[in-house]
């Protein structure tokens, strides 16, 4: 698949806002090309030898029988979902905003898609009995062979692909063929661009550039309403199972028609480029307004108080004895996160601890010792009291050292740079014990600092040094006497006081600033350790311990905690140390790695996302001048949101109303969202996507009219896009294929119509209708869910 070309659509259009444009066509659409190029030689009116001929064959490569994996960005509805579908148009966004238009159509115009999505029942599907949308496996060689029952595309396979390569394809019978599929002159309109911002979205391992293609179908989705009760698929109960397939129409274009000629053919073979299936049923219980609302809601269907979004054990767990001491300071751990878990002394006593990971329902307090730690049992706390023990910092003391020793490329980074502090130390103490330097009286109040080596021997031949030389030595006039040998120095006190001094410290500050110093060292380590903080490498279990504090559709918020997170650094960079000095070594230069790791923290979402922290509308990336981050809260959610809308947006705010940086927005499983904020947020805004939003009709078959005249920024204008009133609306279901099983657009009855309807509207001729404004009309607005902070509703 062709890379997509850099576009600033992703930063430069406002979060929540989308652009719509007809089509992203290729320089040149994909194909085998030959350039000839003949020269002549003239000696007047004859020509001299030749013609001279070069010719050079070259292929712009573009998926011809195959897509990437990661090419399909977006679903709709949702593989494997269920729901009330009847009235949506199911669609396909693609990552590559030119893919759609990659490959040309025989007698078609070079804005037409290649590719179309087809909307299948069982029935109308031949063989691929086995497959769950009923695919079949084969070579290129053997797709192409001709079938007498089955017609095959007149396909020119070009040079890139083998005969021998797979493809897979789908077998559709002749009369749903020519019910279903599009009119050639249909294509352009089932086809366009998209430009959104993706601040607001996880990353997926995308080169996102914020353009993407999409292909919408023609056909509604069969409920078991308008089917048979015996057709394969139709059950009253759980609806009609609907199959979506990414076809080619490529080597198709002559049954593109509407009377198609299949020359006696039964069905027609398709390369399937993409498929899903969902069930279209009256319910609605994979809507996203559901999910999201099921977000809301306790397991007995109550609505569920704001105390309830916390990540904590329910209430329920708490025990109904809550009427003593004891059951008062139980029900108070549990409020603030804890969760008591065995605990093996190293005694071999059996008894319990308390532990909370780093996601917290309330606001802890930093405390200097799990920055100050060398061993997780300096961080165990004992309540004497209730004679229980905390052991949430020293398990995240273990985490961060376990994690680091299983790192073996930040474990050598971390030797390197501290063998690189022992040598510039050394260097330092052989300076501040030389008896052989003399003291320039640099060092600060009272304190003299040695001069280099190099300084006292060039001081040295700048002096006399040759007249020394030539003058004779004197006679010595008293008596020789041996030498007193002076105390010797106590160099571990020496090494100490130099380790405690403030030049060395300011020494070794510098040092991690050059890039031949600490520097390049410390930036590997910092860059590990950035990702440590915002817990990519940190399991699942220490940060959720039990799954009652986050069950199956559910939205719990959180603190993170400093003092954890503190603990979990102190771990990891505790590794390695095989003394004292390394110990103390360490603790001089931690803060420099500590601040350089939350530097990264800060600035790692932005490039990711190759943006730069200077970026206005970048999320994730502090201000100028800023380091770090300040107190972090975050979110996880657990529901069939995260898997049925994979890019879906999460978006914060302020009490200002300014956006809140996201530092971290990344799925941990297939249904596990984690989202981590700088700062409080005081809303936060679960929606679809805006290049994920759905085609359809409303209710009773009709579509609001929206402005298309206006371009934004107008003043006083109607705002582009912005619905023409409550009352214009359009009957698009007047506009379907006769004769056929399904509810099938006309889209040769649907434009020309929508178009007069546009132009009363406005007043005026609003001009030829284009694939984006057929969409900005088909559109239906993305839906999302709001949650307030403590002042709000």
């Amino acid at each position: 698949m062709s890379p997509s070309p850099r576009h600033p659509a992703r930063d430069t259009i406002p979060l929540g806002d989308v652009e719509l444009h007809d089509h992203y066509l290729p320089a040149l659409p994909a194909g085998d090309y030959r350039i000839e190029v003949t020269h002549t030689l003239r000696d007047g009116a004859s020509v001299v030898g030749g013609p001279f001929t070069a010719v050079q064959k070259f292929t712009v490569r573009g998926p011809q029988v195959r897509i990437d994996a990661g090419a399909v960005i977006a679903q709709q509805p949702p593989d494997g979902s269920s729901g009330r579908f009847a009235e949506v148009l199911p669609h396909v966004v693609l990552g590559d905003p030119m893919l759609a238009w990659e490959r040309p159509l025989t007698g078609a115009s070079h804005d037409t898609p290649w590719l179309a999505l087809l909307v299948l029942t069982d029935s109308q599907l031949v063989g691929g009995a086995t497959a769950p949308t009923r695919t079949l496996s084969a070579t290129v060689a053997d797709f192409l062979a001709d079938d007498p029952a089955v017609l095959k595309p007149a396909l020119t396979v070009e040079s890139d692909v083998g005969p021998g390569d797979g493809c897979v394809y789908i077998q559709v019978a002749a009369s749903a063929f020519q019910a279903v599929a599009p009119r050639l002159d249909e294509l352009r309109f089932l086809a366009h661009c998209r430009g959104a911002n993706t601040a607001d979205r996880s990353i997926l391992g995308l080169a996102e550039d914020g353009l993407f293609s999409v292909v919408v179908a023609n056909r509604f989705p069969s409920t078991a309403a308008s089917d048979t009760p015996s057709a394969p698929g139709a059950d009253p109960a759980t609806g009609t199972r609907n199959i979506v397939h990414l076809v080619s129409l490529e080597g198709h274009e002559r049954i593109l028609v509407a009377a198609p000629d299949f020359q006696g053919r039964s069905s027609v073979a398709l390369l399937s480029l993409c498929s899903w299936s969902f069930q279209a049923q009256p319910d609605r219980a994979a809507d996203f307004a559901d999910l999201a609302e099921g977000l809301t809601r306790t397991p007995s269907g109550a609505r569920a108080a704001r105390e309830d979004m916390w990540l904590r054990l329910p209430a329920a767990a708490h025990g109904p004895d809550t009427d003593t001491d004891a059951g008062r300071h139980l029900t108070r751990r549990l409020d603030d996160g804890y969760l008591p878990l065995p605990y093996l002394t190293r005694s071999g006593e059996a008894t319990y601890g308390w532990y909370r990971g780093p996601l917290t329902p309330v606001l802890p307090a930093a405390t200097d010792q799990a920055a100050l730690a060398t061993t997780a049992d300096a961080l165990i706390a004992y309540d004497p009291t209730w004679g229980s023990f905390d052991l949430s910092l020293a398990t995240a003391f273990e985490t961060g050292r376990a994690l680091a020793l299983a790192d073996a490329p930040y474990a050598q980074h971390l030797l390197a740079f501290r063998q690189a502090t022992r040598q510039l130390v050394d260097t330092l103490h052989h300076q501040a014990t030389s008896t052989h330097l003399q003291r320039d009286g640099s060092g600060g109040e009272g304190h003299t600092r040695p001069v280099t080596a190099r300084a006292a021997f060039g001081a040295l031949l700048d002096s006399h040094l040759l007249t020394a030389l030539g003058t004779p030595p004197g006679r010595p006039g008293a008596p020789w006497s041996p030498p007193v040998s002076a105390p010797s120095p106590d160099p571990v006190g020496t090494l100490a006081a130099v380790l405690r001094s403030e030049a060395t410290r300011a020494a070794l500050t510098a040092a991690t600033h050059t890039d031949d110093g600490l520097g390049e060292h410390l930036d590997r380590v910092a860059d590990w350790l950035g990702r440590l903080l915002l817990l990519y490498p940190v399991p699942f279990t220490p940060l959720v311990p039990d799954e009652r504090m986050l069950p199956r559709e559910s939205l719990r918020f959180f603190h993170l905690d400093p003092s954890w997170l503190d603990a979990l650094l102190s771990g990891a960079i505790g590794i390695g140390a095989q003394s004292s000095r390394d110990t103390a070594q360490d603790r001089i230069v931690a803060a420099t790695i500590r601040a350089a790791a939350t530097a990264k923290a800060a600035a790692h979402r932005a490039t990711q996302r190759a943006t730069t922290p200077a970026d206005p509308t970048s999320d994730g990336a502090p201000a100028d001048g800023a380091t770090g981050f300040g107190p972090v809260s975050g979110l996880l959610l657990r529901s069939a949101l995260v898997s049925g809308w994979p890019n879906l947006a999460v978006r914060a705010s302020d009490p200002a109303g300014a956006p809140v940086p996201i530092l971290r927005l990344d799925h941990l499983s297939p249904t596990v969202l984690l989202c981590l904020f700088d700062g409080l947020p005081a809303v936060v805004e679960l929606a679809e996507p805006q290049e994920g939003f759905r085609f359809g009709v409303q209710d009773h078959g009709l579509i609001p009219l929206r402005n298309l005249l206006a371009p934004p920024g107008t003043p006083g204008g109607r705002p582009l896009g912005e619905q023409l009133g409550p009352d214009v609306t359009f009957a698009v279901l007047d506009h379907l294929r006769a004769g056929t099983d399904g509810r099938v657009l006309d889209l040769g009855s649907l434009v020309p119509a929508l178009t007069a309807a546009l132009d009363t509207a406005h007043g005026g001729a609003v001009g030829p209708l284009g694939p984006a404004d057929l969409a900005l009309q088909m559109v239906r607005v993305p839906e999302a869910i709001r949650f307030t902070g403590p002042n709000g509703d």
